[in-house]
């Protein structure tokens, strides 16, 4: 009886130490660390925002309002980006994420926000964000390119990165969402309902 509440003490205690060191990976595949890691977005969180653009079936749109910055010692490695939000707030029936590019960026540069793609000479210099070094103390926009499939309200209030370094694999999100409206509207571009 000692030794199983022994053992049971010392099951509380290695789970109490990954939740609070960050070590224990989690089910969906975020890794150690999430959000503790040296990679974030430069976007602050509060509230809801997001870029928009008007598009029309078939039209490719990018939303890169979005930087990451490296804040670590040592170069990390991107590995996969994303658009997303709770089920009950996605809607992306109509368009889907094609792919998600990365371009270096210097500190005060212009970001694309969102509009149709290809943009002016955004896709200069921009490479394939899975295996993309993020140099230490750097920052890259992330350009999010999107296939309109139907013409509609469809929105992503969340963006999120996934990355390696130092061998531990992390991710980071943001507030900061993405919403596609039909071309033509007078009123605003808002969320759907």
């Amino acid at each position: 009886m000692r030794q199983l509440i022994h053992n049971r003490l010392a099951a509380v205690l290695v789970l109490t130490l990954c939740i609070f060191f960050g070590a224990c990976d989690s089910k969906d595949g975020a890794g150690a660390g999430r959000g503790t890691g040296p990679v974030s977005f430069d976007s602050k969180d509060g509230g809801e925002q997001w870029a928009f653009v008007r598009a029309a079936k078939g039209q490719q749109v990018v939303f890169g309002a979005l930087g990451v910055t490296n804040h670590g010692d040592e170069a990390a490695t991107l590995t996969s980006a994303i658009l997303t939000g709770p089920d009950d707030v996605v809607a992306d029936e109509g368009a889907r994420l094609a792919t998600v590019l990365v371009r270096p960026v210097a500190a005060g540069a212009d970001y694309v926000g969102a509009a149709v793609w290809p943009f002016k000479r955004y896709a200069e210099g921009a490479a394939p964000l899975e295996g993309y070094k993020l140099a230490p103390h750097a920052t890259a926009e992330l350009l999010y390119i999107v296939n309109v499939k139907e013409q509609g309200h469809w929105f992503w209030p969340r963006s999120e990165v996934r990355y390696t370094s130092g061998g531990k694999r992390y991710h980071d999100s943001t507030s900061t969402g993405f919403l596609v409206c039909p071309p033509g509207l007078d009123r605003s571009c808002d969320p759907p309902d």
